[in-house]
């Protein structure tokens, strides 16, 4: 008889409260030296770019914290200049980034004094840390919530609370916050649309339009993608039912409601977002295949589920050891770390593996669902390594835009929760079936049965390991080349082989206890004692593997290092704008030679001194090449075009062209020289874009720098020039959303509005008819207040419905009460 999967509700209140808690705390611990200052969140994006980044986003947003919304947001500091919503990434309308950062600046985190140039505000990184480790803390509530509405009891749905937030697909998302946005939202947003028994509305539109303003449409996407498919087969496997006709259209109807009624209230960042991407080089240019399957999960990887740090890492030691052994040595974006773990607990595996043996052998039933978020979102990771590139490429191909998204491996975290549901229906079939099965038999040959098959098991993995060591052993001695990382030095053989004997001997222990456990599930021992310690099991096993997966580094050594080096004030002048040149390059030529612990930080300290990806923003420096996540499809004109000159280039005189006044070196060196903020043309100076493609003004601009005498419009702007009026620009982009105004010298005169021309691709610019003018530039993009008033009214309607229906949900048992004393 097939076991039903009903919450046990033999737990005391004390376990049904308390376990809620139990993931969170363990995140807690885990990010300790983070939230509480000592360390920062260090490596990749959440440092150089979402660190700054979002500090900037805070800073602008507390100018106006009630109303931040209501008027859309220029960002000046980033290439010649761009919306700062249209980045989807940078959260601008995400209340839980607003009150974050709000709560950091009332607590006494605002910015102080620095005490040399460039210094990082405090706030900066601890908001971020705050911020992180909250939407590690809300991925544990969801999991939880999740696992208790599919009929786990409260110790196993604990287990589904640990195994998704601290499974390194998802505990890694660290160092790339939005994204870890969209994994915190993802069971909230997914379980009600791909569940029988759900049949609400709020909560799904809710989670879905969090991931969109949190900077996640994606993972909102692929939420969508997957409930979709899992309708179609839900309704093919029941086809037999003559309601199920009906039953599609009106599930089909629901999906789509919920879908709308997300949209709306994510509206602002929707209309911001689509707008930019009409302007991304993304939409306009082709990608090739190393950048649309760029972090692929190649298939080996997946035996990094069960084998923490499997293969090894790149930093801060060089020691990742998969990609010499069977991508030939080389490195490309297709095999590109993502995370350089994907384990999700050994003893989560074996709860895995028991509920699906309980679902073959009849025991449990709903496990299918998971089995197929697990698979297609599995293979859909793949990417290139997919069968045939699929299904990616089907993505690629079938779904509009989709290949601007990238980077396969963002299906990752939708694995790690069907691996974690799972786990949580593995244990409730193990705790409610098998044992009470057992009872029933006798308990002497049972439990001799069970100590057998454990040692059997046991000298089995013994044997496995230690042939796998001698392999591994052998495939290292006899690598020919490692790739050298010019960050991380030369490959580490000895350091990958002791990485490799922890990993294996993690996974050792923790199977040696769970057998020595299954000798006890036949004992007559309290079942609730039993679970619980499972999942003290999962918790070490997690918090054990997982440590130091988290890349932070020491504040107070980073200070130290900081304040070693030798600074020398910017030279800045008024209204610059800057360019990083790379000089003898972007990293000390020794790294590459040399291996050092210590690393990390010497490249954090490093990328801090030389601005790279958003650390201009902490001095409200502008940074023409700065790192951005959608760039302007005119500024890859632009690099496509410097690239293509077979004669050398000036590259003071073209920055000049492009508004910059300064570059800055690699090792923080700086240097200036004039530019114009302005530009006039007469009307027979401009000319059409076709007239001089980028090639030619690249060579004109290298000529002349800012003196050059024409400029490229579209052909709509020459058509409106009259013959007298001069063509007035400025190196600030035009994403369509600027106006102007003419403002007389005579104040009785009224302003007179212009219409803003995109102008050379990176500028902007208007006619001015003779006279004596002032020209105001006005940021207000078409659609934008619309949008606002939508959005309102969507959390407005959210709002009284859940009031309503909480209302409602409280008068329903009253009802009941007096409709029973009626009846007697």
């Amino acid at each position: 008889m097939a076991l039903s999967l009903q919450a046990d509700s033999t737990d005391p209140p004390w376990m049904k409260w308390g376990g809620l808690f139990i993931g969170p705390l363990c995140i807690v611990v885990l990010m300790a030296t983070v939230w509480t200052g000592r360390d920062r969140l260090a490596f990749r994006d959440v440092s150089h770019f979402y660190t700054p980044l979002y500090q900037y986003v805070g800073e602008r947003c507390a100018e106006r914290p009630l109303t931040y919304f209501w008027s859309a947001m220029w960002n000046p500091l980033d290439q010649t200049g761009m919306p700062l919503a249209g980045e989807t990434t940078t959260a601008v309308y995400y209340p839980v980034r607003h009150l974050v950062y709000l709560l950091a600046s009332l607590v006494g985190q605002s910015p102080a004094e620095s005490a040399s140039p460039n210094e990082l505000p405090d706030d900066a990184s601890l908001a971020l840390a705050w911020y992180v480790t909250l939407h590690l803390v809300l991925a544990s509530f969801a999991a939880y919530w999740a696992a208790r509405r599919v009929g786990s009891q409260s110790a196993f749905s604990v287990i589904a609370s640990l195994a998704y937030p601290m499974s390194g697909s998802v505990l890694f998302l660290t160092t790339n916050p939005p994204f870890l946005v969209g994994a915190a939202w993802l069971p909230f947003a997914l379980l009600p649309l791909v569940h029988a028994k759900e049949h609400g509305w709020k909560l799904p539109s809710f989670a879905l339009a969090m991931m969109v303003l949190g900077g996640d449409p994606q993972t909102a996407l692929h939420v969508g993608i997957i409930a979709g498919l899992w309708l179609i087969i839900d309704v093919i496997r029941h086809s037999r039912d003559r309601s199920d006709g009906q039953s599609f259209w009106l599930r089909l109807l629901r999906m789509m409601g919920i879908a709308a009624m997300a949209a709306v209230l994510a509206t602002p960042q929707i209309v911001a977002s689509v707008n930019w991407a009409s302007h991304s080089g993304r939409v306009w240019s082709k990608l090739d295949a190393s950048q649309s399957f760029a972090f692929s999960v190649a298939p080996w990887r997946w035996l990094e589920l069960a084998i923490p740090s499997l293969f090894g890492s790149p930093w801060p030691v060089n020691h990742r050891w998969d990609r010499p052994v069977f991508a030939g040595g080389t490195v490309s974006p297709i095999d590109a770390l993502w995370t350089p773990s994907l384990y999700i607990g050994i003893s989560t595996l074996v709860l895995v593996t028991i509920g699906l043996l309980g679902r073959y052998r009849g025991r449990v039933h709903g496990t299918g669902l998971w089995c197929y978020v697990l698979l297609a979102s599995g293979f859909a990771a793949m990417g290139w390594y997919g069968p045939w590139h699929a299904p990616y490429q089907w993505l690629i191909d079938w779904v509009p835009g989709y290949d601007a998204f990238r980077y396969p491996a963002k299906w990752l975290p939708l694995v790690a929760f069907a691996l974690a549901m799972l786990a949580a229906q593995g244990g409730q079939c193990l705790f409610n079936g098998w044992i009470r099965e057992s009872s029933h038999s006798n308990e002497f040959s049972n439990g001799l049965l069970t100590k057998r098959r454990a040692a059997w098991i046991w000298l089995f993995l013994t044997l496995g390991l230690v042939l796998s060591s001698i392999a591994v052993w052998i495939a290292m001695a006899s690598m020919k080349s490692a790739p050298v990382d010019v960050v991380w030095g030369p490959f580490q053989s000895e350091t990958a082989w002791y990485g490799w004997l922890i990993g294996t001997a993690h996974v050792w222990i923790f199977t040696t206890i769970i057998l020595s456990m299954s000798v006890e599930w036949k004992r007559p021992l309290n079942r609730q004692k039993l679970a619980w310690a499972w999942v003290a099991l999962i918790a070490s096993d997690l918090m054990i593997a997982h440590w130091n997966l988290v890349s932070t580094i020491s504040r107070n050594a980073e200070r130290a290092a900081w304040h070693e080096l030798d600074h020398s004030e910017s030279a800045t002048l008024d209204a610059t704008r800057w360019i990083r040149t790379a000089g003898e390059g972007e990293y000390p030529a020794k790294w590459a030679t040399t291996s050092d612990r210590q690393r990390l930080l010497a490249m954090e300290v490093h990328d801090r001194r030389r601005w790279y990806g958003r650390w201009h923003m902490v001095q409200d420096e502008a940074v023409f090449n700065s790192v951005v996540s959608i760039r302007p499809w005119a500024i890859d004109q632009f690099w496509d075009a410097t690239s293509q000159q077979s004669a050398p280039i000036n590259w003071q005189q073209t920055a000049s062209w492009l508004g910059v006044g300064g570059s800055r070196t690699s090792n923080g060196q700086s240097h200036v020289w004039p530019t114009r903020d302005l530009r006039f043309h007469r009307h027979d100076q401009v000319v059409t874009e076709d007239e001089i493609p980028w090639p030619t003004r690249i060579e004109m601009a290298s000529d002349s720098g800012d003196q050059v005498d024409v400029i490229a419009v579209g052909s709509t702007a020459v058509s409106e020039g009259r013959l007298e009026d001069t063509f007035v620009s400025r190196r600030i982009y035009q994403d369509g959303g600027w106006r102007a105004e003419l403002q007389s010298q005579d104040t009785a005169v009224e302003p007179v509005p212009l219409t803003v021309f995109s102008a050379d691709g990176v500028a902007q610019g208007v006619w001015c008819p003779p006279g004596t003018w002032t020209i105001r530039w006005i940021y207000q993009p078409r659609g934008h207040r619309g949008a606002v008033i939508v959005w309102i009214c969507g959390w407005l309607m959210l709002l009284v419905a859940s009031i309503w229906s909480v209302t409602r949900a409280k008068h329903v048992p009253f009802s009941r009460v007096r409709e029973s004393k009626r009846a007697k």
